[in-house]
């Protein structure tokens, strides 16, 4: 889907025209150079790590990063859940 959408084509473009050597040498690209968009988050996260440290503050890149998916409800629910099951 990454792919797709950096090449702006649809997916089924995509796969009527990309041929399997050409796929090869993206996933080898993608290795070097991800292709996603998680690797702006990454970047976001060292930067806003890089200024709270210098402040003084001990933050880590794992604690900037965002959470795609996952809302504090789903934790607290899930949380609960954990509780309930050990009765």
């Amino acid at each position: 889907m990454s792919l797709a959408l950096r090449m702006g084509r649809t997916l089924h473009e995509l796969c009527k025209t990309l041929t399997a050597s050409e796929l090869k040498m993206w996933i080898a690209f993608d290795n070097v150079s991800p292709i996603g968009d998680w690797r702006g988050d990454v970047q976001s996260a060292q930067v806003s790590t890089a200024i709270l440290n210098a402040q003084g503050a001990k933050a880590s890149i794992n604690e900037m990063m965002l959470k795609w998916g996952q809302s504090e409800e789903d934790e607290e629910i899930s949380g609960l859940e954990e509780w309930m099951g050990r009765l």
